[in-house]
């Protein structure tokens, strides 16, 4: 059971992966990103790991399957979501869950697959202490983005302007899930531009 299931839609990221895992393992990898395609595949195949990307469609359905199937999975989610789908506490002590918050250095990835490391989720209450504007600010991540590039920091208030003017919606959603309203409020105002405040 050398084998290595990668669900993720973004190439330059399976291609990471992909390179990752031919190089400097044993592993193979396998590719895939239709949910029923993964399930038919986690049925007929074990894998040592499973690496997905939480902006995959279906992820959070596909991960409760990988996790109700085979507790023991180790599952490494490569995420920009300040919510996991798994709760730290049943995590510790029912799964082999990894959550790497994006952007993932290659070598971290390394480190996950490597058996003599232990597979322990470095993000345990980690995002609780994201708590202040500066933490948030530089929590943020835009590298992916196509319109919401650019982050200022004013007056104790987070400033994402989209470098169009235009509002892109999905990108909204993807920041939003990166803002833990227990501490922020969020809006779009009318230059469409994303203002964070602490509550």
């Amino acid at each position: 059971m050398n084998n290595i299931l990668i669900i993720d839609h973004s190439l330059r990221t399976v291609s990471l992966l992909n390179l990752i895992v031919t190089e400097f393992t044993n592993y193979q990898a396998t590719i895939e990103t239709k949910k029923n395609n993964i399930i038919n595949l986690l049925e007929l195949t074990s894998f040592e790991y499973i690496i997905i990307d939480h902006i995959i469609e279906h992820a959070d359905e596909i991960i409760a399957y990988i996790l109700n199937k085979n507790p023991k999975q180790k599952v490494i989610l490569l995420s920009d979501h300040i919510k996991c789908p798994v709760s730290c506490d049943d995590c510790f002590s029912l799964f082999q869950f990894v959550r790497l918050i994006k952007p993932v250095k290659p070598r971290t990835i390394l480190n996950y697959l490597d058996k003599a490391n232990d597979f322990l989720c470095p993000n345990k209450d980690k995002l609780k202490s994201i708590n202040t504007v500066d933490a948030l600010f530089n929590f943020i991540n835009l590298e992916d983005n196509s319109f919401y590039k650019n982050k200022e920091l004013i007056d104790n208030k987070i400033i994402i302007k989209s470098i169009t003017g235009n509002m892109n919606i999905n990108e909204i959603f993807k920041i939003e899930n990166l803002v833990n309203e227990s501490f922020f409020k969020m809006e779009v105002n009318v230059n469409n531009e994303i203002e964070i405040t602490v509550k």
